[in-house]
């Protein structure tokens, strides 16, 4: 893939997708998206990528986000780990004291969650971090502040609040590259994303874990997620480390024997923390 092609992210300019973007992929060009949704019919509909954040140190994992994805049939090609440091931000002319409102997308808003309580502030849901502050800048509100991160910073329309007010300053998110056509890499895959869904029987799931103990797999994510439209069924989202071909055929039949199903979602390269 060449860099003239185009890399889809849900969110507004001075998004954190969008920070992460400039940084690793400062040749291509950034088509902004309002929902997950919508990302994704782009990439499947078009010549280009999507980056999908879809889990947060915080928060945990970003339920649609993951939904969405494994519905696309779109694979997962890339990693990438983004600092995440949540601001408060007003308008030019307004003051910390007098704010009684604050608007941000859910995630950023979960993730301040006790410096808002705190503060005992209104908040409101919106699309996306960056959208929330063009949004106090639409409505001139100077009752009303935005979480969003630093970007903002030097743009005189508006004013830093509060720093640093997430729940817990080591706060990241992890965000996935995805598409239908790879993009070029020196890196090695060592990483594999996947869904199991396991056999209603006792002991199913524990023979499917098992399987990955024997073949001496690292699993650095296991989450059980109800399966839609069949109540009281689950499937589990797992992550393994593992470089090895041969290993990962024994893998896949050998799992194949005691679950329903097992789809891989990608394989690609470990972010660096």
């Amino acid at each position: 893939m060449t860099n003239n092609f185009k890399i889809a992210y849900q969110g507004s300019e001075g998004s954190y997708s969008e920070e992460l973007l400039k940084k690793e992929f400062s040749n291509y060009s950034f088509i902004a998206c309002e929902s997950f949704t919508e990302l994704l019919n782009k990439v499947s509909s078009e010549s280009c990528l999507g980056l999908l954040p879809v889990e947060n140190s915080i928060a945990g994992t970003v339920n649609e986000a993951y939904e969405e994805l494994i519905n696309s049939g779109l694979e997962i090609f890339g990693e990438f780990i983004k600092k995440i440091d949540h601001t408060l931000i007003g308008l030019s002319n307004s003051k910390f004291e007098e704010i009684t409102h604050v608007i941000s997308h859910p995630q950023a808003l979960q993730q301040c969650s006790k410096f808002l309580q705190d503060s005992k502030l209104r908040i409101t849901p919106v699309f996306d971090t960056a959208g929330s502050v063009f949004e106090i800048l639409e409505t001139k509100d100077i009752n009303t502040a935005a979480i969003a991160g630093e970007h903002f910073k030097n743009d005189e329309r508006f004013k830093i609040l509060k720093e640093n007010i997430s729940n817990h300053q080591e706060n990241f998110t992890r965000f996935l590259l995805i598409g239908n056509e790879k993009l070029e890499s020196n890196k090695e895959n060592n990483k594999y994303s996947s869904v199991l869904i396991s056999d209603d029987k006792p002991g199913s799931l524990l023979k499917a874990l098992n399987i990955f103990s024997d073949l001496n797999i690292n699993l650095t994510k296991l989450e059980s997620r109800p399966i839609l439209g069949r109540p009281w069924e689950y499937k589990f989202y797992i992550d393994y480390e593992l470089q090895n071909v041969k290993t990962q055929m024994e893998l896949i039949d050998g799992i194949k024997k005691v679950s329903k199903e097992f789809i891989i979602l990608g394989h690609y390269p470990k972010a660096n923390p």
